[in-house]
């Protein structure tokens, strides 16, 4: 059994749990759109049936939970590397939960300002069996936290353990693989509309003129899709009068073809408000700004949504990969989707990164992309993915409407958008590292024309078939890592204040069980 105790100060999907060590009693913190039932709590979706609540031995699980088994309790994140969970524990408790934000917070912890806490994010890069798991923080009695990606992990009266599953699938042909993704997309649909939910879930889809989230559309349009999200205008690293072409993202003609209507991430930095902090603060990776008006509108509805994603397609579809990347580490290229993590607990949506599914089986994937079968489907050039571009053109999609030229709608972040917010941090850089706004406004034209010549570099670098190593300065006062530390600080102020439980009140709890 878990004890449950609705907090209003949390996010939508947001959770906290504390684990007496002994006996193991289970107490979860729980945000107004957690599913609850006896013997779990889960903001998340995955293949199988959502009454077992079995999503901790789930192949594909898209979310987080917790699990009460017997004499253990297992704490699941998702099986995409988009998401992660933090843990800690002291003398006489376990802590989990699904928000940095919100356990520091709840537990007075800080950051530790010594630290760069850019290993942690980055560290996903090597692979789901050899990322820094360690987080350290600041605390009057525990000293570090633990990141945990992919596996999860099991508590007992013993202590507790990562559980290393490891379902391998070996697909024979492109009909194999598509036949299973299908059916576990079916599955998981199933899954999030169940009646035995609180609120069964709202579904949407991204799209765009690349591959990755084309194919995802192509493969779930016909899921009960509420609308696809598109962006009229890629970050081409060239001007647009440069390259037209280059600039252009909008997916409506897709979304067209399937009858999907469609919403547009584009802003401008006036619709951008105070809550840009969400974005900012998860790690110090360029926040995914393009998907705030995304969350507004599905912050917006009474229910939960689940959207789906391309997230890691640049990887799994891709034709020519090196050794490194067909192990099974999943290997990613970078870690976006992971500065998403705080603003979808607020907005109430479960990201579901579709090339996620089977990520681990990469080989028998590049496999089949390599294939004579596939042939027709591919292209020749340095941006050719014969599996999606096959999943897209079977469903009906022109082949000249897309992938055609990688682009990319993350873009060069150096400062809060927010005009408010932008004189907060300012203020900021001032008073903690003697840093004018002169000075900041000089090294972000610099660093923006360094971080858009190395995207330049990189995709002519591609176009030719070889890695660009362009040496360029970097500059050593790495604003947005500033800005990140300084988000970070702000939301979890804010979460003091709003939380209805925390720190004081989990000792208050602990001095009376002795």
């Amino acid at each position: 059994m878990i004890e449950k105790i609705f907090d209003g100060g949390l996010p939508r999907l947001g959770w906290i749990s504390y684990i007496k060590k002994t006996p193991m009693l289970v107490t979860v913190l729980h945000g107004t759109d957690v599913e609850l039932a006896d013997n779990f709590i889960v903001e998340g979706v995955w293949e199988g049936d959502f009454n077992l609540g079995n999503f901790h031995c789930a192949e594909h699980f898209f979310g987080s939970g917790i699990v009460v088994q017997d004499d253990c309790v297992w704490i699941v994140p998702s099986t995409a590397l988009v998401d992660r969970l933090f843990f800690c524990e002291d003398n006489d408790y376990f802590f989990a939960s699904n928000s940095l934000v919100c356990l520091l917070a709840y537990l007075g912890a800080e950051l530790d300002s010594t630290h760069n806490y850019k290993e942690q994010s980055d560290s996903i890069l090597v692979g789901i069996n050899g990322y820094k798991s360690t987080f350290p923080i600041l605390h009057e009695t525990i000293k570090s936290f633990e990141q945990i990606l992919y596996f999860p992990i099991k508590l007992t009266k013993h202590g507790f353990e990562s559980q290393r599953f490891d379902t391998q699938n070996n697909f024979n042909d492109y009909s194999e693989y598509y036949s299973s993704l299908r059916k576990n997309l079916k599955d998981i649909r199933v899954n999030s509309k169940s009646p035995q939910r609180k609120k069964p879930l709202l579904a949407y889809t991204t799209v765009s003129r690349g591959y990755d989230s084309t194919a995802v559309t192509a493969l779930t349009h016909d899921l009960d899709i509420r609308k696809a999200f598109t962006s009229r205008k890629s970050s081409s690293a060239f001007a647009s009068w440069m390259n037209p072409d280059a600039a252009i993202d909008d997916g409506t003609c897709i979304a067209k073809t399937f009858d999907l209507q469609v919403s547009y991430l584009d802003y401008s930095q006036k619709d951008i408000g105070e809550d840009e902090t969400v974005f900012i603060c998860p790690t110090p990776a360029e926040p995914e700004i393009i998907f705030y008006k995304a969350c507004r509108e599905l912050g917006n509805n009474s229910v939960p949504s689940i959207l789906f994603t391309g997230y890691h397609g640049d990887k799994i579809w891709n034709r020519n990969l090196n050794s490194k990347n067909l192990e099974r580490d999943i290997v990613r290229g970078d870690n976006s989707g992971l500065n998403l993590g705080e603003a979808r607990l607020n907005a109430a949506f479960i990201n579901v990164p579709v090339p996620l599914m089977y990520a681990k089986d990469i080989a028998s994937i590049q496999a089949i992309s390599n294939s004579d079968d596939m042939l027709p489907w591919s292209i020749g050039d340095y941006y050719d993915r014969p599996i999606p571009r096959r999943i897209a053109e079977d469903a009906g999609i022109l082949r000249a409407t897309f992938g055609n030229r990688k682009k990319s709608v993350i873009s060069f972040y150096n400062m809060p958008k927010n005009k408010s917010l932008r004189k907060k941090f300012y203020k900021s850089l001032k008073e903690d590292y003697k840093i004018g706004k002169f000075r900041c406004i000089t090294t972000s034209y610099f660093d923006a024309l360094t971080f858009y010549s190395e995207k330049g570099f990189k995709l002519i670098g591609a176009f030719l078939g070889v890695r660009s190593k362009v040496p360029l300065t970097k500059n050593s006062l790495d604003i947005p890592y500033k800005m990140f530390l300084w988000a970070l600080k702000c939301e979890v102020k804010h979460k003091k204040n709003t939380l209805k439980n925390g720190w004081k009140n989990y000792k208050k709890v602990n001095e009376k069980s002795r």
